[in-house]
């Protein structure tokens, strides 16, 4: 009965210690992401926004080449026209009656309706072209400076991942062997601990009371915990619960 009791009394330190070993090593974890900052936020926004620019440049490039086709079509027509109604009025002197006189003013009518349009719909075209070419003009302006930043940006983003990639690779391994090391419950109720209370999932008494969230915890847990007689958690925010001499003797 005494080694059984003495066996729970080992396991339970060495689950506790296991516990606390974790929590440092995805402290260190969260120190190494940290030095990223919003670097690899900043750069993907600004990748993204460099894709935006380069597709919107095209979509305008190309609809320039289509009002230069549209307008050219439009200065043929209107000279098509302009050939057609002199044709016309040289008719004019020719005609023997009215009938055709009014037929010839009709078409020219016509022709010079049709022209109108045509002279409104190129002027137009032509006032859109010179607003998309000062918007590409402009923007091929910023996505040189933007270019310019995600190269500095992305330089120094994988500096930093360069320089923390060895002791990182070593903490991710070192937090796999824990992880393997704990049982599947133990590992689970922590991961929730984890993310939910800020990336601090085991803490240490503070006097009475709980490190993380200062809550009080009950006399007989503090004492078990300080006798690492048992596990506990905090009854507010669910963090594991250690004392600082805890450890295997």
């Amino acid at each position: 009965m005494h080694r059984t009791v003495h066996f729970f009394y080992i396991e339970v330190i060495m689950s506790m210690e296991k516990l606390i070993e974790l929590q440092g090593i995805d402290t260190k974890l969260r120190d190494l992401n940290d030095l990223l900052g919003d670097l690899p936020f900043k750069v993907n926004e600004l990748n993204q926004q460099e894709a935006f620019i380069k597709n919107s440049l095209i979509e305008k490039k190309e609809r320039l080449k289509e009002l230069a086709v549209e307008s050219h079509k439009g200065e043929v027509r209107i000279a098509e026209i302009n050939d057609k109604v002199s044709k016309l009025k040289d008719q004019l002197f020719l005609v023997t009656n009215n009938k055709q006189y009014d037929a010839l003013m009709h078409e020219m009518d016509h022709m010079k309706e049709e022209r109108s349009t045509i002279e409104t719909e190129t002027l137009s075209f032509l006032e859109e072209i010179e607003t998309l070419k000062e918007s590409v003009e402009t923007m091929e302006s910023d996505l040189g400076s933007l270019s310019n930043e995600i190269t500095v940006r992305r330089e120094k983003l994988e500096s930093v991942i360069s320089d923390s990639a060895e002791e990182k690779s070593s903490l991710e391994q070192k937090r796999s062997n824990k992880v393997e090391s704990l049982d599947l419950n133990t590992v689970s109720i922590y991961n929730r601990v984890f993310q939910a209370r800020d990336g601090l999932a085991v803490v240490n008494l503070s006097g009475n009371g709980c490190g993380g969230c200062g809550a009080h915890v009950p006399m007989q847990k503090v004492t078990e915990v300080r006798a690492n007689s048992a596990i506990h958690r905090c009854d507010v925010c669910g963090r594991f619960l250690y004392s600082e001499n805890n450890s295997v003797n």
